[in-house]
């Protein structure tokens, strides 16, 4: 009796604690890096690509450092897939107590490339261990997110961190990520995208359009009788020829000057362990 009243309050104790979500990770070798085809291995990033955690790239979240609740990450997951589906890119937030690279750069970038996320997208990165957030952009993602919007992300976000509040500060972060999505480089992203569907409902619309019209033709076709001879064309108490001539007199021409804009300033890249360019920055806290 006395053992399962104690294993009642065992159990009461267990439910009572708020269980941060756990992240599952698969082991590496070098026969099996697990990484992406388009990698190239070679003897000075082998040694990087192992100590990158393979991790699954649906997962969005990787909490390593155990900074959010299940319920904070099952909200911050849901604001990420929204921010995937409207904008085309890919994004993952990374938490880690312990830097095994040289720095927050590389391990964001290496954590982005050694493992299955898309092309284009970015990977937001709080490490713990060297006290640093940093952003780091991919593909179509580095012309987007400009050095100056990404130091003016990190200026409105890294008080949180300094203060503990992460679940607060990662929030922010996506919610001013996302306001950029009205870019124009944006939108062209997206427009590209969308081409391909755009071509189908086109030739689609334009071949349903193009049979109405020959039925209507064939259909107005078979209610006209055929003509026998020319004279049955021509109504020739109707047929009036006017001579018409053009004088050319002179010419003018009107000239508007076109202005043209150009975003200022830009991305400044680097190129990771795996070859790829990268573009970001980062914060201290």
């Amino acid at each position: 009796m006395k053992k399962i009243k104690y294993l009642l309050i065992v159990f009461l104790l267990i439910s009572t604690i708020k269980v941060n979500a756990s992240t599952q990770t698969f082991e590496r070798t070098e026969e099996n890096l697990l990484i992406p085809d388009e990698i190239e291995v070679t003897e000075k990033n082998k040694e990087l690509i192992l100590k990158t955690p393979s991790i699954n790239e649906k997962e969005k979240i990787y909490d390593f450092a155990e900074l959010l609740t299940e319920e904070e990450e099952k909200i911050i997951y849901g604001k990420i897939l929204k921010y995937i589906d409207e904008t085309f890119l890919d994004l993952a937030i990374v938490t880690i107590n312990d830097n095994n690279k040289n720095s927050s750069m590389e391990y964001a970038d290496d954590f982005y490339d050694y493992n299955f996320f898309k092309e284009n997208g970015s990977l937001f990165l709080i490490d713990m261990d060297t006290r640093n957030i940093w952003i780091s952009t991919k593909g179509k993602a580095i012309t987007i997110y400009t050095d100056e919007k990404i130091n003016n992300i990190n200026e409105n976000i890294y008080k949180y961190f300094s203060d503990e509040k992460y679940n607060e500060g990662i929030t922010k972060f996506i919610e001013l990520f996302k306001d950029y999505e009205s870019d124009k480089k944006y939108n062209a992203i997206k427009k590209e995208q969308n081409k391909g569907k755009y071509i189908i409902i086109s030739l689609v619309v334009s071949t349903l359009i193009t049979l109405i019209i020959m039925i209507i033709l064939v259909t107005k076709n078979k209610l006209v009788q055929k003509a026998t001879t020319a004279d049955s064309y021509i109504n020739n108490d109707k047929i009036q020829i006017k001579q018409i001539s053009d004088i050319f007199k002179g010419r003018h021409v009107s000239k508007t000057k076109i202005e043209s804009s150009s975003s200022s300033g830009g991305s400044s890249t680097h190129t990771s362990s795996s070859g790829s360019s990268h573009g970001g920055g980062g914060h201290g806290f």
